[in-house]
């Protein structure tokens, strides 16, 4: 009597692996796309309402810096290098932290086909335009924002400052991420983008 797998019924075996194996790499990749794309919108949020929060705490003004492709500067004000209230003075920043990068394939970029126009955008700020995008009352394009002790958001000219930033891979329209952030509050949101019969749009 013979113990033991023939040929054929190990070549069956392996098979089978082979083909479970392929479907859950097929169905994890784009689960894995879509995590990195979630991780660097909630690295966004979490670094803004990070300035928010410790503007008011400590009552000091806080620098958000966007630099594109990728990189996240936060500051905080100083008045005559001495950490201190700032009412009305000019203040010197200083890096509060070394700079964060969005996750390696995501860039602060906006891909062709997203939704544009007032009413498209998140929140209905800016057009849609530019990857960094604050200060959209004036004029938009805006990379700094600067979080007060009474919790507003400002920017270099002491004026309300709202707007959004988009990242994305730069290939992959579906992988778009949106936070906007409104200026009185200081409030931020995030966006994903999404596709209901072949119509793009931005949802929270």
């Amino acid at each position: 009597m013979e113990f033991g797998f023939s040929m054929a019924e190990l070549a069956v075996v392996v098979t089978i692996i082979l083909i479970v194996t392929s479907a859950a790499v097929i169905t994890m990749v784009p689960s894995l796309k879509t995590s990195k794309s979630n991780s660097a919108m909630e690295l966004v949020m979490g670094e803004l309402r990070r300035a928010h929060e410790r503007a008011i705490d400590e009552r000091r003004i806080y620098r958000v810096t966007f630099v594109a492709p990728q990189t996240i500067q936060l500051d905080v004000g100083q008045v005559g290098n001495v950490a201190t209230t700032i009412t009305g003075s000019s203040p010197i920043f200083v890096q509060a932290q070394s700079p964060l990068l969005l996750p390696t394939g995501l860039q602060f970029i906006v891909v062709p086909g997203i939704p544009t126009g007032a009413a498209a955008t998140p929140d209905g700020l800016g057009s849609g335009a530019n990857a960094i995008d604050f200060d959209v009352e004036n004029g938009g394009a805006g990379t700094q924002i600067y979080f007060q002790p009474d919790g507003r958001a400002l920017d270099g000219a002491n004026r309300l400052n709202d707007g959004v930033v988009y990242m994305a891979e730069p290939t992959n329209l579906f992988s778009s991420r949106a936070v906007s952030l409104l200026g009185s509050t200081g409030r931020v949101k995030g966006w994903f983008l999404t596709s209901m019969g072949g119509v793009s749009g931005w949802n929270q």
